[in-house]
């Protein structure tokens, strides 16, 4: 099985969506996939974040995403859980550092990871950072 692995960092809603789209269809298409959330990308994924779709948006495509109702892309990342092989973790660094724990966080999460144990995870398989 191939596997792809995804860094996401960034907050941008744009960026939330294109890695979580990526990730979903490549777990539908029989790919391993894991999603390690970093850095500002972590407090996207807040509940109350969530419930006020709140997200930064970088341009024209994000207020679209947010005025069309699309699927967001933690139902896409979700999606991707359900009908393949994707894993999503949650930085520990970013969790320490913001005082918070998964509790907070919308349930997608398989588990928190420091970034030697993501590392492992995915050694021998491509990682793409965003």
């Amino acid at each position: 099985m191939e596997r792809i692995s995804f860094v996401l960092a960034s907050d941008t809603l744009e960026k939330l969506h294109a890695v979580a789209l990526m990730a979903s269809v490549a777990a539908v298409s029989q790919m391993e996939v894991n999603v390690f959330v970093t850095m500002n990308a972590i407090t996207a994924f807040r509940k109350s974040a969530i419930e006020k779709k709140s997200f930064r948006v970088e341009g024209e495509v994000g207020r679209h995403l947010l005025e069309k109702s699309q699927q967001m892309f933690y139902d896409l990342l979700l999606q991707g859980k359900m009908m393949g092989s994707l894993k999503v973790y949650a930085c520990g660094m970013a969790l320490d550092l913001l005082g918070e724990d998964l509790d907070q966080y919308f349930p997608v999460f398989d588990e928190v990871l420091g970034v030697a144990g993501f590392l492992g995870k995915v050694a021998g398989g491509q990682v793409l950072f965003v």
